[in-house]
């Protein structure tokens, strides 16, 4: 018996199994941010904001998160009617407003669990770091196609040197660190990122 004659194709398959965990993810989600009162918008907003100290604008929040302008707008007044962001001026341009998160903001998001560590908590550290690694080669291509909005990734970062001591345990340089890194090592959201050319 060969599978191949009736067997739907491998992105098929894969794609299926990728959206059946997504949905568990949101729904963990949905749980995580009930418990805290917010929507999962609300909480993808907050986490986006704690992970940039000085503050993001609202157009690339909603991007990130995958919003229209007024969703994310409606979203961040109530993260503010909670308390947990605020609104200042940007330091880059007077005239534009960024979203900080508060200290009570970064204090519950950082107790908010990751909905995606329930779904890999079944793979042993190697297949984590080679789905890490895979994760971070598709948010690239995603991002090369002009799919998902500018992501900070090690992959995309002008001082990131891949592969450059191939077959190595730590194949990757970071030349903004002056170090090797390894596939274990890469970050798919990095405070220090500086988009490639």
């Amino acid at each position: 018996m060969n599978f191949d004659t009736f067997s739907e194709p491998l992105p098929r398959r894969l794609a299926a199994g990728l959206t059946r965990l997504a949905a568990v993810a949101r729904q963990l989600d949905w749980r995580t941010a009930e418990s805290e009162g917010l929507t999962p918008t609300q909480g993808d907003i907050l986490g986006f904001a704690c992970a940039r100290p000085a503050g993001v604008r609202l157009a690339a929040a909603a991007a990130q998160v995958g919003v229209s302008n007024p969703t994310a707008s409606d979203a961040v007044a109530a993260l503010a009617r909670k308390g947990l962001i605020e609104r200042r001026p940007d330091a880059a341009d007077g005239r534009a407003v960024a979203i900080v998160a508060t200290a009570a903001g970064r204090t519950l998001n950082a107790r908010r669990p990751a909905s995606f560590e329930t779904v890999i908590a079944g793979l042993d550290p190697v297949e984590q770091e080679t789905l890490l690694r895979l994760t971070a080669k598709m948010i690239r291509s995603l991002q090369r196609a002009g799919a998902i909005a500018p992501q900070r990734t090690c992959v995309t970062c002008r001082f990131f040197r891949e592969n450059v001591a191939p077959g190595s345990r730590e194949p990757h340089y970071c030349a903004f660190v002056g170090a090797p890194m390894g596939d274990r090592h890469l970050r798919i959201d990095c405070p220090e990122h500086q988009p490639s050319p």
